[in-house]
């Protein structure tokens, strides 16, 4: 496998890993926020975390400020950044 295709295998396993549990680890959400090297894997991503918002009555406010700079590039103040 070349480099393109074992960063797409890595990607895609990380991905299936956070989409596949419930409560997914910050680690594992970190890695993609910041590894993701595709706009595909993004898109993935942010849809993943629109969900999770969608689906509770009160969301994460960690969740929102991920989704908030991933779509407009921006930390909020509650950001860790």
């Amino acid at each position: 496998m070349n480099g393109d295709k074992l960063r797409d295998a890595y990607m895609e396993t990380v991905l299936e890993r956070i989409t596949s549990v419930r409560y997914p680890s910050m680690e594992l959400l970190d890695r993609v926020e910041y590894l993701a090297h595709k706009r595909e894997y993004a898109e993935q991503f942010v849809a993943y975390l629109i969900d999770s918002v969608e689906r509770v009555r009160y969301p994460s406010h960690q969740i929102m400020d991920r989704i908030e700079r991933i779509l407009y590039g921006v930390s909020t103040p509650r950001s860790p950044q």
